[in-house]
């Protein structure tokens, strides 16, 4: 039997296997005693019948993908061994079969290797962060967090603080009811546009007209059936609530903050608050700043080429990770149905890119961290640890 590791340009091999009509005649008998070993042969105690009566019972599609198995497979648990310093990923892939010169390939990916271009990478410096949170950060924190426990209690008037639910009546011309829906206007609304200032001092059940003309109203006073052709919409205040922030007291903070026990009144939370924000901003900044980083070293100091074994397993985790977040395998293909093949089949494609661009990263980052020696333990690692200390590195 002849064998040849033959490298390919794609961080991977290819495994060819020549043997001779004997070696081949010997693996298919191989392969008929595994595919035979439950056959019933009538005069034959089972697993003791001939060879040939058991072939004859067999699919010989079967028997011949075993025998080309069975051969590489042979030459597969050899690599191992004969190339130790080779980092290969075990899973053997685009089976190839020859059967008038009697050769049969497969192809192996290996872990990746970093090809070094240049050393204009060790000038490159991260910029200093600034991750201090200021003090409006810190007070629209604190004016979200009496937003979100905030008390709603009834009241006549629409005003900017308050919360309100609109019912529309769409009419043609002839005053007849096309359509009806209904919105909320409340702080964002008032925010995003002037239009929403005519909701102002509105009293609840009454109602007022609006000339339909679609370019000057908000998408959510759109029609919905695109064959409609309304001339007013009806609009009628149903509900208005007052949002009464909450108060950050002694004994209100105990009761929304139980866990946080070194909190105890507004000061001290803004100082909590402080804290988070801070925290969250260095996060995101370093993650930004080694992406960035990492970039730059990949478009013009190093390059790496990505087996497809890693990508394929790296696009299997994103699309499980997808499936979670959607509720599940059916719930994405639903959402694929309501989308065109052509934007399916871009999602799948950038799903795929993101995948590779992931993997690339993260290998050149192994390297650098190696360059730099950076001690990492990875088995007690924290979060972002390569990352911070990649960071303490190289920044300005």
């Amino acid at each position: 039997m002849e064998k040849k590791l033959i490298k390919l340009e794609d961080s991977n091999y290819e495994i060819q296997v020549i043997f001779t009509d004997e070696e081949k005649e010997d693996a298919k008998k191989e392969a008929v005693k595994v595919l035979g070993k439950d056959v019933k042969i009538p005069w034959f105690r089972e697993g003791h019948a001939p060879i040939n009566l058991i072939e004859e019972k067999l699919n010989p599609d079967y028997v011949k993908m075993w025998t080309y198995e069975y051969l590489i497979n042979k030459w597969l648990r050899e690599v191992l061994v004969e190339n130790p310093k080779i980092k290969f990923i075990w899973e053997p892939y685009d089976l190839q079969e020859n059967d008038k010169e009697n050769k049969v390939s497969v192809k192996l990916d290996v872990y990746p290797e970093i090809q070094v271009l240049d050393d204009k990478r060790k000038s490159l410096k991260m910029w200093k962060m600034d991750t201090k949170a200021t003090d409006k950060e810190i007070e629209d924190s604190l004016l979200q967090l009496k937003k979100n426990y905030a008390d709603y209690k009834d009241t006549n008037k629409i005003e900017k603080d308050t919360v309100s639910k609109i019912s529309l009546d769409f009419l043609d011309k002839d005053w007849k009811s096309l359509e009806t829906g209904t919105v909320y206007v409340w702080e964002p609304e008032f925010t995003e546009s002037k239009f929403y200032d005519i909701f102002i001092w509105k009293e609840k059940d009454k109602d007022f007209e609006l000339d339909y003309k679609e370019k000057d109203l908000p998408h959510t006073f759109h029609k919905r059936k695109s064959e409609q052709n309304p001339a007013k919409i009806k609009v009628t205040v149903k509900d208005i609530k007052q949002v009464v922030l909450a108060e950050f007291t002694e004994e209100n903070i105990k009761k929304l903050f139980p866990d946080q026990k070194e909190v105890t009144n507004e000061t001290q939370l803004k100082e909590y608050i402080k804290k988070e924000i801070e925290k969250q901003k260095y996060e995101w900044e370093l993650i930004k700043n080694v992406e960035e980083y990492i970039s730059k070293i990949r478009d013009k100091s190093m390059k790496v080429t990505m087996p497809q074994t890693l990508i394929h397993e790296e696009f299997k985790s994103r699309m499980a990770n997808l499936e979670q977040r959607f509720g599940g395998q059916e719930k994405v293909a639903e959402y694929f149905k309501q989308l065109w093949d052509e934007k399916t089949k871009q999602f799948v494609e950038d799903i795929s890119k993101a995948s590779q661009d992931s993997l690339e990263k993260f290998f050149i980052l192994q390297k650098i961290t190696e360059e730099l020696k950076i001690d990492i333990d990875r088995q007690k690692a924290w979060k972002l640890e390569v990352e911070q200390k990649l960071y303490d590195k190289v920044s300005k």
